[in-house]
């Protein structure tokens, strides 16, 4: 049935009142458009610039762009003493304030890299725009300095996760990444005085702290290292060193049924002789699925031999003789572990949060070119002792977390051999036994 003329008419006045009503609660649009970048995470070898560039946006009368730093020292919201706020270490941006109208629209801003800059970042600036009426606009802008011989860590990440056959990470997340920078510095900078802050942890009282770093440092793992000015190490060789620590490589050997998210960062100063660095490597990922992992990887080459440390220490387990109501470790030889020790191995059967309890009843580790079995000490949650209560509560809840079983060897593995490995142990109640081989490569890390 048509409606009556009136009530078309009424509906026609709606109409035009919803519309202006609408164009009066418009979000203003930013007066410029990112050309290049910003938003994605720039990579620069010693020596190169990069360019970040913008333009007047279609409808917009003018603004005025610049670039600042988005660092916490610079901004004011850290305390920084002695720092250099006005620049990133190694680099140098334009600082020019740059005014687009019709005729002159685009701007370009250069980050440039000293030839003596060391690998570390990302760093984050903004692109800030202002409109005629005084808005304000900002674009992130990342910067990573890297060398010719580091490959980008997400590359590293995948290759490792692909030899293990488990899923790849899809991108990297440059804004975590910078929060691990601000941590890292966080950490080298107080170095001489955060020996009794909890692991893990930032103290709001001390000088570099940001919230951004604390929530890497509480999501993150992390690396503390002295460094030969000429031999840095890649962030192939830094993932090796994670990937040998047994606590530190469970989460990222797990099957997860979506992609994943890796922050890399790295904080290095130059101290005399010795540069000193941070590396946190963390992940945004979903639960992961259910799934056995052994490590290494079954009938693959391994690029590692042994561990020189770690903490929640390995070997404090593998020295205890139980108490507390916690078990003694399996030993197939009495002795003492001290560090370098040999490639621990670990057995993974749960998704996270499970709260699997495990024992470690037997362990078998045999060089299958003469035969000889190497003297092992294996663990499970019920068995993980540390002097340390938190190193203890961190280790037991690791164990427990991953429903895993680590098997640390007395000796560094040998280069070129092959090995058979045998694991037995009650995981939830439910005894299970594992063997598998793998090969040590020719050259071995770590």
């Amino acid at each position: 049935m048509p409606l009556p003329r009136l009530a078309l008419a009424t509906l026609s006045a709606l109409a035009l009142l919803l519309s202006a009503c609408q164009n009066l609660v418009q979000t203003p649009r930013p007066p410029v458009e990112a050309l290049a970048g910003t938003g994605e995470l720039l990579e620069a070898r010693p020596g190169e610039t990069r360019q970040v560039k913008v333009r007047l946006a279609q409808g917009a009368e003018g603004a005025q762009v610049y670039l600042r730093l988005a660092d916490p020292c610079a901004k004011g919201t850290a305390t920084c003493p002695g720092w250099d706020a006005t620049r990133y270490p190694g680099v140098e941006h334009t600082r020019e304030r740059f005014t687009l109208t019709a005729t002159s629209p685009e701007a370009t801003f250069t980050l440039s890299v000293a030839q003596d800059a060391l690998p570390q970042g990302p760093f984050k600036w903004e692109l800030v725009a202002v409109d005629q009426g005084g808005r304000e606009w900002t674009f992130p802008v990342y910067l990573r300095i890297r060398r010719p011989q580091d490959e980008p860590p997400l590359q590293v990440m995948n290759r490792w996760r692909a030899w293990a056959g488990l899923g790849l990470f899809s991108r990297e997340d440059p804004e975590r990444a910078f929060g691990c920078w601000q941590y890292g510095r966080y950490i080298v900078l107080n170095r001489d005085s955060i020996h009794e802050d909890p692991p893990h942890s930032a103290n709001p009282s001390r000088p570099f702290y940001t919230p951004e770093g604390a929530l890497c440092a509480a999501t993150s793992s992390l690396v503390f290292l002295y460094e030969n000015p000429n031999n840095l190490r890649t962030p192939e060789e830094i993932m090796k060193g994670y990937f040998a620590a047994p606590f530190h490589r469970v989460g990222f050997f797990l099957d997860y049924p979506e992609p994943l998210v890796l922050w890399f960062a790295q904080f290095r100063l130059k101290d005399g002789n010795t540069v000193i660095s941070e590396i946190p490597l963390g992940k945004d990922a979903p639960l992961a699925r259910p799934k056995t992992v052994l490590f290494p990887v079954p009938d693959k080459e391994v690029p590692l031999d042994g561990l020189w440390g770690e903490w929640p220490s390995p070997l404090q387990a593998c020295n205890a003789s139980g108490g507390e109501g916690i078990k003694p470790p399996y030993r197939n030889q009495e002795g003492v572990w001290r560090s370098p020790v040999g490639l621990p191995l670990s057995v993974v059967t749960s998704a996270p949060f499970q709260e699997v309890e495990t024992e470690a009843t037997y362990a078998r580790l045999t060089r299958l070119s003469d035969g000889a079995e190497l003297p092992v000490c294996a663990f499970g949650s019920r068995q993980f002792w540390n002097e340390d209560t938190a190193a203890r509560n961190v280790g037991v809840w690791a164990l427990k977390n991953y429903g895993a079983i680590f098997v640390v060897p007395k000796d560094p593995l040998q280069a070129g051999e092959a090995y058979e490995a045998e694991v037995r142990g009650v995981f939830g109640g439910e005894n299970k036994t594992f063997t598998w081989r793998f090969r040590v490569s020719p050259d071995p890390i770590w």
